[in-house]
């Protein structure tokens, strides 16, 4: 199959899969979810994304659909039956099914949700983003399921003939609508702190160590949208996208200054990539 579902045990072709009407991701998009990039049966920087995917339900205290082994097993039961070369796997835990009320219900099971699409091709190109309004609420280190701020600004950016928006708050960068933003001046690299303005990617964190182990300085500060303009070079990461390098922003060509060293966190990147998952 090119593309499966997988729903509380039940799996079949994706576009004839259903979920209830009263999941509550469908009328409160309670709950959390986690996206990687698998290349045959191999899910990249797996750990790291469970990890995260129970410290969001930890945080939106719902509890856990099944044991880490036991959601690994389904993970992979599911790569095997998609049989793609290259593909999305996505997963997501709602708090359960139940009559809509904001309280927590107090019987509902959490319900959880799998999905294997087939990775598209990404242009092989630097990236034109825009800048806009960050006008999400304050959980952003939470992985929720509530992304329509994001989704209102992604759509700004494809009206505007760019490739996605880079969230701008009280006159700092955040991140991306679906990647966190880094850029790198005088030898160092700066990126947003991880607090709960941004979603500590996975990808981010393997750049991070990255940085280390190539001696290239790190500093989590907050910087203001003009540094963009200023830096040696700007890129984002996301664990579809992997790295990518920003040449406009808003426009205005950014960056191209420091290609040695953007390379080599690229090959750094592309290395460990390869090494788990033989692609």
């Amino acid at each position: 199959m090119a593309a499966i579902g997988w729903y509380n045990g039940t799996a079949g072709p994706l576009d004839t899969m259903t979920v209830p009407m009263l999941d509550r991701a469908v009328y409160f998009g309670d709950g959390c979810y986690e996206a990687l990039k698998a290349i045959g049966r191999k899910p990249f920087a797996l750990e790291a994304h469970l990890d995260r995917f129970y410290k969001s339900l930890s945080a939106l205290e719902i509890p856990a659909p099944l044991t880490r082994e036991a959601l690994k097993a389904a993970l992979f039961d599911c790569l095997f039956m998609a049989e793609e070369p290259r593909s999305v796997l996505y997963w997501q835990a709602s708090r359960g099914t139940a009559r809509r009320t904001h309280a927590f219900p107090e019987h509902a099971a959490p319900n959880l949700m799998i999905t294997v699409t087939p990775l598209l091709p990404e242009p092989d190109r630097a990236l034109t983003l825009i800048t806009a309004e960050d006008i999400r609420y304050r959980m952003c280190d939470v992985k929720t399921l509530n992304l329509l701020p994001n989704v209102l600004c992604n759509e700004r950016a494809k009206r505007a003939g760019a490739d996605g928006a880079i969230l701008v708050r009280d006159g700092f960068v955040t991140e991306g609508t679906h990647t966190n933003v880094h850029l790198l001046k005088g030898g160092t690299l700066y990126t947003h702190p991880a607090d709960e303005r941004i979603l500590a990617g996975v990808t981010r964190g393997i750049v991070l160590n990255f940085c280390e182990t190539l001696c290239i300085p790190v500093s989590e500060t907050a910087f203001p949208p003009d540094a963009l303009f200023t830096a040696d070079e700007v890129f984002v990461t996301s664990s579809v996208l992997g790295i990518r390098r920003v040449e406009r922003v808003d426009g205005v060509p950014v960056g191209g200054r420091a290609p040695e060293r953007f390379g080599a966190i690229c090959a750094a990147y592309e290395q460990r990539f390869s090494e788990e998952t033989n692609a």
